[in-house]
């Protein structure tokens, strides 16, 4: 406490100077916001001015311009007729260089054209002699081909009958061959199956041994298996029971706690609606909540409790009254409806417990149970309750509304009310019933839960009994050592199996291989008596082969000798022939020449004329162009005498403008400065709000420090004096001893053996919750990545099927050769990716959509949305005015199209568009013949096709 006041004593101090600084802040703001806005008024006033000015200053830019484009087309002008004027000079020099030089061309070519007459008739002569020799030498080759054909011929036939030995001689020596080469392999196959047939009898001596050892021990085993298993499933049988009974036990337990649950959830509802008050009127809400009167007096539905199977019956009978409080005399019934006229709460209802006196017994029809024997209520209620329920009774069925003798008959599930002179019923509402004795009803859940937390605790200790016999009986059994003896029998199995196939394996090999040596034996003799023949007519090939070389040596000498003699006529017969193509060619390039020459002097004739009219035009059209730029360059010289007066008068508007804006940019770089410095301020105020909320939480924090851990009310001593002089710190130090000592001493608890049971057993029941809730986020975890999985997978094949249609569309739309794309920009993420729609025209190659046209925009966004309603039509589909941005061919285009998706569709479009109206089925046009006043006008264009 102390150390509280010693703490408390700077608070007030630095409270109040921070709540000084605070004001002071605010007041230069408040200053700084005035100042702002007047400056930003009066540079408001000052830009409106600046605008005019700017807008004057580009009238008097745009006027200056235009004068300029005068004087540089002036200039062009005059350019332009000095290089006319020099062309003309330049091509009249030209014609008369031309003329001069046409002279001397023409005598040279009159010269080479007799020169060239000549020179073809020398050649004409020199071409006859050559056609005469090449006759001669082609006879003499004729000749020559005739001898050489014949000794070829000869030859040829000795080559082929020579050719056919050799390849029977070929195949003579194969098939030898082969048969030896058969020989040998057979030989050496025999002596090989000889051999294996002598270590298989050695094996077999082996694996007979082998076998036998093995079924006697495999005997051995099988005993020892049998024991085992006869052991284990007397324990399963166990286990078995044990586990059925455990698995009944879980679904009492499982019964059990849903029964509580609901128990609960029913109690935590029921709760609700009292704590609320739900259901009842605002006026007896208030009552309940003021203590300005009785507020513990109870509500009728409170006092009652009804068995539950009556409970709509009575509720319909007691309805008008269960919201009336029940007050014990006139006077707190005066007081609370004082306190609602005070409040302006509205009205309620009151029962006068004191005005209340016994009732008379009514009478009972048969077949009836009087409604007070379904009722509980207190005895200090009993006067009321029998005033209220004396004369009412329930019945099973209608038969006793016959004789009720003035008394209330109820249907026990609330069907229907008979009065004495009236009749009330009909269906049975889902929440009647509810309402009538709430409060009971809590008690009564209260005792029922309690009771069944019980049931559920031994069936859980229970469950655990048998869970610990199920362990030891699992330790009982013997499957490792069943599991191990069982491999050793199938081991065992298999080796003697193994062996046995190998013993089958040997014998049938042993049978094959002597079958294999006599088929062997009987191949070999019958391939010695089949090469015997095959020798002989090699023998014979030889001898043939021998004699025809003889014979082909001699012819293929007079072949040679012909051949020779014919290549050498044919040699001299090509020479002759170049000779004489090459005179030909000759004599055609000098006629070629000849005439190229007489053409090329008609036509310099014709140039010559062609220029001498051409140099007479040429001198008119310079006497008229230098007359003309004398004019341009007196006008030239008056515009630019006028352009540099309009000049200056521009520079001295602009260096005006240019002032203006340097004096507006600086108030604005000092109104900007004002605000940053206000800025400051607010960022200041905030600081200072934050040290104060700072104290005050330092304080509520001491406050409720003092409050928890020694009970003293910080209210209570903060004005009190200290008692002592001890500085703040040296207080903190005794305070942090204090503190150890006590922590040092640590705390008994003699609770702690029950308070460790009960968090076991919590600790139990919330791990199999958590173990419940894992297993449920796991399968929900699965069913969101299925869910996950389908939505991607119909999300990319739709996209896949829009990309589609959106490339066809467009394409329809615009040309074959212009080309679009849709493109995922994170195909990995599907659920978030964006989509890149990318069009390129014909000719133009855009980075993005923005850079297209205004057609090539709506064009493009059309086949977007065609594409996405060719995935699923819809019935109708409305357009406002998309053909507007389009030209006329690209709305023949889009109406096509609309036509086209017609037959699935039905198309309502709103245009301007003449080529689009003309091209719907009806038109409907809105007029207005009166002011105000709309028409519609309908033409259908069906009726006249």
């Amino acid at each position: 406490i102390e150390l509280a006041k010693a703490a408390l004593e700077g608070f007030n101090i630095t409270y109040k100077d921070l709540n000084e600084q605070q004001q002071q802040e605010v007041d230069r703001r408040i200053e700084l916001e005035a100042a702002i806005a007047t400056e930003e008024a009066g540079l408001e006033q000052e830009k409106l001015a600046f605008i005019e000015k700017e807008k004057a200053l580009q009238q008097m830019q745009h006027a200056y311009n235009e004068m300029l484009d005068k004087v540089r087309n002036k200039e062009n002008e005059k350019n332009l007729g000095s290089q006319r004027l020099m062309h003309l000079k330049e091509r009249k020099a030209n014609l008369d260089e031309f003329l001069q030089t046409a002279e001397g061309q023409m005598k040279g070519l009159e010269e080479s054209i007799t020169f060239t007459g000549t020179q073809i008739q020398d050649e004409e002569v020199k071409l006859a002699e050559l056609e005469d020799k090449l006759q001669d030498l082609k006879d003499g080759v004729e000749d020559k081909r005739r001898i050489f054909d014949d000794k070829r011929s000869s030859i040829d036939v000795l080559r082929k009958e020579n050719q056919a030995i050799q390849r029977n001689q070929f195949e003579a020596e194969k098939k030898v061959a082969i048969a030896d080469t058969s020989i040998q392999n057979l030989q050496r196959t025999i002596a090989q199956v000889q051999e294996e047939k002598s270590q298989r009898q050695t094996q077999l001596k082996q694996l007979e041994a082998e076998q036998k050892e093995k079924e006697e021990e495999l005997e051995l085993k099988k005993a020892d298996l049998k024991q085992l298993q006869e052991q284990h499933e007397f324990t399963k049988e166990q286990i078995l029971q044990t586990q059925n009974m455990m698995e009944g036990l879980r679904n009492s337990l499982a019964e059990e706690n849903r029964k509580l649950d609901a128990k609960r959830n029913e109690h935590d509802l029921l709760k609700s609606l009292v704590d609320s008050m739900e259901g009842y009127p605002e006026s007896v809400k208030f009552l309940h909540n003021n203590k300005g009167w009785n507020h513990t007096a109870p509500l009728l539905s409170d006092i009652i409790y009804v068995k539950e199977q009556y409970r709509a019956a009575v509720e319909n009978v007691l309805e008008p009254y269960l919201n009336y409080y029940v007050v014990n005399n006139l006077q707190e019934g005066l007081q609370a409806v004082h306190l609602l006229d005070e409040h302006k709460k509205g009205k309620a209802n009151f029962f006068l417990l004191d005005k209340f006196e016994t009732a008379a017994p009514a009478h009972q029809p048969e077949g009836t149970i009087p409604a007070l024997d379904v009722v509980e209520i207190d005895a200090q209620y009993a006067n009321l309750a029998a005033n209220l329920l004396g004369n009412v009774f329930i019945a099973e069925d209608e038969a006793a509304m016959h004789h009720s003798n003035g008394a209330v008959v109820l249907e026990k599930t609330g069907k229907y009310v008979k009065g004495k002179y009236s009749l009330t019923g009909g269906s049975v509402g889902l929440f009647e019933g509810k309402k009538i004795g709430r409060a009971k009803n809590l008690e009564k859940l209260q005792e029922e839960i309690a009771a069944q937390h019980e049931v559920v605790n031994k069936l859980k200790a229970e469950i655990q009994s048998r869970h610990n016999e199920v362990i030891a009986f699992n330790e009982q059994l013997k499957e490792n050592a069943i599991r191990q003896t069982q491999q050793d029998i199938n081991n065992l199995t298999n080796l003697v199996f193994s062996t046995q196939n190998k013993k089958e394996n040997l014998q049938h090999l042993e049978v094959t291989s002597t079958a294999r040596v006599e088929e062997l034996s009987m191949q070999l003799e019958n391939n010695h008596e089949a090469i015997a023949y095959t020798r002989t007519e090699l023998d014979k090939f030889n001898f043939q082969l021998d004699e025809l070389a003889d014979k082909l040596q001699l012819i293929e000498m007079d072949y040679a000798t012909a051949e020779q003699e014919y290549n050498f006529a044919t040699v001299t017969f090509n020479d002759s022939n170049l000779l004489f193509a090459k005179q030909q060619s000759k004599l055609v390039s000098l006629k070629q020449e000849l005439e190229f020459k007489s053409k090329q002097l008609s036509d310099l004739t014709v140039q010559v004329q062609n220029s001498a009219t051409q140099l007479k035009d040429a001198a008119e059209n310079i006497e008229l162009t230098t007359a003309g730029l004398q004019e341009l360059e007196t006008l030239l010289v008056t515009m630019l005498q006028n352009k540099d007066a309009d000049e200056k008068k521009l520079n001295e508007a602009d260096q005006l403008y240019y002032n203006l804006r340097n004096v507006l940019t600086e108030k604005e770089s000092e109104l900007r400065h004002k605000q940053k410095s206000k800025e400051g301020i607010d960022h200041l105020l905030n600081e200072i709000k934050d040290k104060l909320t700072d104290l005050k939480l330092q304080l509520a924090g001491m406050k409720e420090r003092l409050s928890v851990e020694f009970r003293v009310d910080l209210d209570e001593i903060i004005d009190e004096p200290r008692t002592g002089d001890t500085p703040l710190e040296e207080l903190k130090e005794k305070n942090e001893r204090m503190k150890k000592r006590l922590e040092n001493m640590g705390e008994v608890n003699p609770t702690a053996i029950e308070a460790y049971t009960e968090m076991k057993k919590r600790y139990e029941f919330i791990l199999e919750q958590k173990n419940d809730l894992v297993t449920a986020k796991d399968s929900l975890m699965q069913t969101i990545q299925e869910v996950e999985a389908t939505a991607n997978q119909q999300f990319l094949d739709t996209f896949n099927k829009v990309r589609e249609n959106f490339q066809k569309v467009f394409k329809a739309l615009f040309t074959d050769e212009d080309t679009a794309d849709m493109v995922l920009v994170d195909p990995e993420n599907l659920a978030e990716t964006g989509i890149d729609i990318v069009a390129k025209p014909k000719g133009k190659r855009p980075s993005s959509i923005g850079q297209l046209s205004g057609g090539e925009k709506t064009l493009t966004a059309t086949a977007l949305l065609f594409a996405i309603y060719l995935i699923k039509p819809a019935p109708f589909c409305i357009l406002d005015e998309v053909d507007a941005p389009l030209d006329d061919a690209n709305v023949g285009k889009f109406t096509n199209m609309i036509k086209q998706f017609s037959e699935n569709s039905q198309f309502i479009i709103v245009t301007h568009n003449k080529q689009t109206m003309s091209a719907v089925d009806v038109i409907y046009g809105v007029t207005m013949q009166e002011a105000g006043v709309s028409k519609l006008v309908p033409v259908d264009f069906r009726s006249l096709n």
